[in-house]
């Protein structure tokens, strides 16, 4: 069983993989890391450069003939108000939230097909949720369209079960990298609030995924995940 999870390797993503390695899986990683996890195969990409993103997945393609997981995990967000956006904060979130994913479904769904028991789950978040944030517009709107596309997806492709996980807030790199955004915009917000206390484990938050990914039968649904790893579907 081969598993692809694209940003594995670091915060989240590498608890999504650690547990697909637990439970017997082939693990496949794509990051922008040089290196991945040891005597394992790795593809170093920045999925937000497309260009680059379509060489990665063709030599993907050329060299597996069949893939049972894929998890697309990796994300961007920076926060930054409206009035300060520039078409480059658009196309950057867009490309490093959605247009992959959609690269990677477009170009991967012939090896899920083979699988006998094909399984994809894509990111979203709990931001996407919430009011007063205005400072992550291009990512509530991307984590949006995202949740669009795994939809269509699993209606045009019924023989693999994908859904859409929209996390907690976790402590992991990203979620450091975050509040500094928050803070070097000058204003506080929200997000400022959450002290490592209150932010989810992402061990626990990724056996949750997992688990549930490998057991329901639903598809194309959207699952909320709660701090201590309880799911309740959208």
């Amino acid at each position: 069983m081969k598993s692809l999870v694209i940003g594995g390797t670091r915060g989240f993503g590498k608890e999504l993989s650690d547990q697909l390695l637990d439970r017997g899986y082939d693990l496949i990683t794509v990051s922008r890391s040089a290196s991945g996890y040891e005597n394992r195969p790795h593809y170093s990409c920045d999925v937000g450069d497309l260009n680059s993103w379509h060489e990665t997945l063709q030599r993907i393609k050329s060299e597996y003939d069949t893939l049972d997981f894929l998890a697309c995990v990796a994300g961007f967000t920076r926060a930054k108000f409206s009035k300060d956006l520039t078409i480059d904060d658009w196309s950057q979130t867009l490309s490093k939230n959605v247009t992959y994913v959609a690269l990677a479904l477009q170009e991967l769904s012939n090896l899920l097909h083979v699988s006998n028991h094909p399984r994809a789950l894509t990111i979203g978040s709990q931001w996407s949720y919430k009011n007063g944030c205005d400072e992550l517009v291009p990512y509530t709107v991307s984590k949006h369209a995202l949740r669009a596309l795994t939809e269509d997806f699993a209606q045009r492709n019924q023989r693999i079960q994908i859904n859409h996980y929209c996390v907690p807030t976790m402590d992991t790199p990203g979620y450091w990298e975050v509040r500094k955004s928050f803070q070097n915009a000058g204003e506080a917000s929200t997000i400022l609030s959450f002290t490592p206390e209150g932010l989810a484990d992402p061990k626990v938050v990724a056996k949750a995924i997992v688990d549930r990914a490998l057991e329901t039968d639903a598809s194309g649904s959207t699952f909320i995940i709660k701090p201590d790893g309880f799911i309740e579907k959208l």
